[in-house]
């Protein structure tokens, strides 16, 4: 029996509008760039992917200590 074909193509991202523009040291910079190549993807997804994490993380936080309050 044939494996079935798996698709290796990306998810489709929704098209960004938006430009957020922050500044970095080289330092910061060689960093994000270099877990980018480590792990194959452009240094501008890596960047969105961790600022976004970081969000998730914090807003769940600020809602367990919210819950806690009250």
């Amino acid at each position: 029996m044939e494996k079935p074909i798996v698709s290796t193509l990306p998810a489709r991202q929704p098209k960004r509008e938006c430009i957020f523009a922050i500044r970095l040291t080289e330092a910061e910079r060689s960093q994000i760039e270099a877990l980018a190549q480590r792990l194959k993807l452009p240094d501008s997804f890596m960047a969105r992917h961790i600022i976004l994490e970081a969000v998730q993380h914090h807003s769940r936080v600020i809602s367990g200590d919210a819950e806690l309050e009250g």
